[in-house]
């Protein structure tokens, strides 16, 4: 079900929350500050009247790169005070002040950690699809996204390495009572039982965070994630009706929430954990994935050193804790999933345990090399594995075509084609 929302700022200004409200209208961000010193002229009343109004609110921070992060940090926290009901906090993030991407992510991540560990919810990232693949990141991948994408299509372009969106920012010419003009539209949407897809699984994980969900992680709202949903509705006063609402995902988003969980009973102390060879463990390993082509070629050796058999079982693990049913379990693919989750950390554990540790130590030098040396040309066909469509490959693939006659490039299209007829 689509729950309705629109934004605003100081481009639209005296707006009536109230007729908003009427219209069906249940959430709306609004613009709070930007960059270091600027403060919406009109946020403070905004803010005020959108909760008299009864309508869900959140705020956003224009981020400005280039500009004081601790400064940014600092106003936007001075200036938007969260109530429990509120929205998490939103970093707008459409411009890259002429920083590099790199420059612009660790600058973002800086923000976002700050204002979430203020709040105790973590942020939203608002951006559009053809500011973010530019950038060429997946580092934020983790954070619910708002995406504002005008397109007539059922689904908007999602993109960074996010696997779903949270916000929709659908149009910008929306027409809604108690507004003068064109307004920003937005949709959420709310899930229940029947559904499948990473919304759910991302309900999944968040309940299992704070104690409500023991099942699997596997995006399919069924009769489990059903009653642990109800459980966290009756614990935060909601209505227990199993859907997740916006409001219950606000509620699902903080990390405090007041939740009463009786203690699990009490299990034995493991074994402890043998120090690895060459001090690497897996779980390291996979926290400091960047999905480099390097990385990338460890773990495929890796994976080629293991039994199927061993393998097979620890899919079987890690299924149970993070992967949606239809992913193929690569290292690779265990790299983008891992979040530090206990669950996670059992099963690479476990997994290292079945390893030689011959193998580990080998696979420790080829991690820890920052770059592939080899004895002879890479290949056309390993460079399409590790392509990523980030600038430094575009720019090499741009080389070498500028080195190749028009005749050679014309017979590979030939053979492409037909390979692919």
């Amino acid at each position: 079900m689509s729950i309705r929302g629109i934004d605003v700022s100081d481009y639209q200004p005296n707006v009536n929350w109230q007729a908003v409200a009427r219209d069906g209208i249940t959430f709306s961000f609004v613009k709070s500050t930007e960059g270091a010193t600027f403060v919406a002229q009109s946020f403070a009343r905004n803010w005020a009247a959108m909760k008299a109004a009864g309508i869900q609110r959140g705020a956003y921070h224009f981020f400005r790169p280039a500009s004081s992060i601790q400064g940014q940090i600092d106003l936007f926290l001075k200036t938007v005070k969260l109530e429990p009901g509120d929205l998490p906090p939103v970093l707008d993030v459409e411009t890259t002040g002429g920083l590099s991407t790199t420059q612009l992510c660790d600058r973002a991540a800086i923000w976002l950690e700050a204002v979430e560990k203020a709040t105790l919810m973590r942020p939203i990232i608002y951006t559009y699809p053809g500011f973010w693949d530019n950038l060429g990141t997946k580092r934020f991948a983790d954070y619910p996204l708002w995406i504002a994408h005008y397109t007539t299509a059922e689904e908007p372009w999602v993109p960074g390495g996010w696997k779903t969106w949270t916000f929709w920012q659908y149009s910008d010419s929306g027409s809604v009572s108690g507004v003068s003009g064109n307004v920003d539209t937005n949709i959420f949407e709310s899930v229940r039982e029947g559904a499948q897809n990473y919304k759910v699984a991302d309900i999944q994980r968040e309940l299992r965070i704070k104690g409500f969900y023991q099942g699997a992680m596997d995006g399919k709202f069924g009769a489990t994630t059903t009653a642990a949903l109800i459980s966290f509705q009756k614990s935060q006063g909601f209505n227990p009706d199993g859907i997740a609402t916006l409001k219950t995902w606000a509620a699902l988003m903080r990390k405090s929430p007041k939740v009463v969980v009786p203690p699990p009973a009490p299990t034995p102390a493991p074994p402890p954990t043998p120090a690895p060879i060459s001090g690497v463990r897996l779980t390291q390993v996979f926290s400091s994935y960047k999905a480099s082509a390097s990385q990338d070629t460890a773990l495929i050796w890796l994976q080629s050193q293991v039994p199927t058999s061993v393998l097979g079982e620890f899919a079987q693990k890690w299924r149970a804790t993070t992967l949606p049913p239809d992913s193929n379990l690569r290292l690779i693919d265990v790299g983008k999933f891992y979040r530090g989750l206990a669950q996670q950390d059992q099963a690479l554990d476990w997994l290292q345990k079945q390893i030689s540790p011959a193998i580990i130590t080998e696979f420790a030098q080829k991690w820890r090399s920052q770059s592939i040396v080899t004895n002879s040309p890479i290949r056309l066909i390993d460079a399409c594995k590790f392509y990523r469509a980030a600038p430094n490959q575009n720019q090499a693939l741009d080389w070498l075509e500028g080195r190749i006659s028009p005749a050679i490039l014309s017979e590979f299209f030939g053979r492409w084609q037909n390979a692919n007829r």
